[in-house]
């Protein structure tokens, strides 16, 4: 294996790229270990990021964690839930896994030392995120710090293939769509069965179902089910008028840019956080795969579809990212080339080159509170020499007014 990787890298290095973009995450921070090899810069690319890594000031009590369902209002148990979230994910999960091999560090440490993967990581020169704060919360950034959100959304649209337009033209009320990714297209005959239920009552309405009917459920005639389907073109369909989704970031975003309200069903990894910004955003509505009725499914489809004001908040938030100058893809080209003619260096600030103590300002802290111990301490005790002092006056004053009487 070790002479396959060698051989890989090296015919990575004989192609003399300028940049390596590198997905990384907690257990995956290996990764940064080939744009060391290559001497090259690396631009991480993620959902989300350790703010200890990038040194940005996300605190918890406004950025909630991806960990958790949570929304940019918490009160203080959440907070609480919110901050033990993030050192959780800072600290403790980072101990799950594996330390570096000798043999790991001797091969790569050849091409420039380092101490940790945690250093490599924090040398890179961009950080593309693909959250903003239409679709998710408002947060700092840092000028290394670029969001890419709805990179997967195409501004031009393909035409859809006959079949599935015919279908969509043969919808009296409109269509909606259900997808829940490439994780998700096998669902529990059950689960397949309240989804049918649901849809085989809906007047007028047509359902594009990416789905794998391993079981062999009747569906009604009303629905249109496929191994693949073109989500991104679906949206974009004036005739779409709902979203059931499993609350992937990007199908997310491909949702609001085509301004069509969700009903989410979270499966896994971040998908509850994004299900409960559904929620809190009125972008739809979000709900639990393993706990609902075919009838609460139908109820929650109908009041979207009646209650315009699903579709007010998600055409407003439409248009918010159509105004930006830059499409996600046009923003990223442009910093990718960007790093490649200046590096990155010049947007790092001062903070990411301070170990952790000092960039939490724990020895400042540590001081002060020194500080104010010392000068309490002090007065604790000008303030008992004070006291002693005139009790001893006042013993004294006492003493000679008896011998005085007597």
């Amino acid at each position: 294996m070790a002479i396959d990787n060698d051989e890989n890298l090296a015919r990575l290095e004989r192609e003399r790229f300028d940049v390596a973009v590198v997905d990384v995450l907690y257990f995956s921070k290996c990764v940064t270990l080939i744009p060391h090899r290559l001497r090259i810069p690396h631009i991480t690319y993620s959902v989300s990021v350790d703010p200890l890594d990038v040194r940005v000031p996300w605190l918890p009590s406004f950025v909630p964690s991806l960990v958790f369902p949570l929304s940019e209002q918490m009160g203080f148990v959440e907070r609480v839930r919110n901050t033990l979230g993030c050192l959780v994910f800072s600290f403790i999960l980072p101990l799950a896994v594996a330390p570096l091999t000798p043999e790991v560090r001797e091969k790569f440490g050849r091409y420039g030392s380092f101490r940790s993967l945690d250093e490599l990581v924090s040398k890179s020169a961009m950080w593309f995120l693909t959250i903003d704060h239409i679709v998710d919360y408002p947060h700092p950034m840092m000028p290394n710090m670029v969001d890419i959100a709805g990179v997967t959304v195409k501004r031009s649209t393909d035409k859809l293939p006959p079949g599935i337009e015919n279908f969509i033209d043969g919808a009296t009320n409109g269509v909606v769509l259900m997808t829940f990714g490439t994780v998700s297209a096998n669902l529990p005959r059950h689960v397949v069965e309240k989804f049918s239920s649901a849809f085989g009552r809906l007047a007028g309405y047509r359902v594009l179902w990416r789905l794998n009917n391993s079981d062999g459920v009747k569906l009604p005639d009303n629905v249109w089910i496929a191994q693949w389907l073109p989500q991104s073109d679906i949206l974009a369909h004036r005739s779409v008028k709902l979203f059931i989704t499993h609350c992937g970031n990007n199908g997310q975003y491909e949702a609001v840019y085509h301004a069509v309200p969700m009903i989410g069903f979270p499966v896994l990894g971040d998908q509850f956080h994004n299900a409960a910004r559904l929620d809190y955003k009125g972008y739809g509505l979000s709900m639990n795969l393993l706990d609902f009725t075919a009838d609460q499914l139908l109820d929650n489809i109908r009041k979207i579809l009646a209650d315009p004001s699903y579709a007010q908040r998600v055409e407003k938030a439409s248009a918010v990212l159509r105004s930006r100058a830059q499409s996600p893809v046009e923003r990223a080209t442009f910093w990718i080339e960007h790093v490649c003619r200046f590096g990155g260096d010049h947007l790092r600030s001062a903070g990411n080159d301070l170990p952790l103590y000092a960039y939490l300002m724990l020895d400042v802290i540590a001081f002060i509170t020194t500080l104010l111990l010392l000068v309490v301490c002090l007065l604790c005790r000008l303030i008992t020499f004070s006291a002693n002092n005139c009790c001893r006056r006042r013993r004294a004053t006492s003493n000679d007014s008896r011998k005085k009487n007597e």
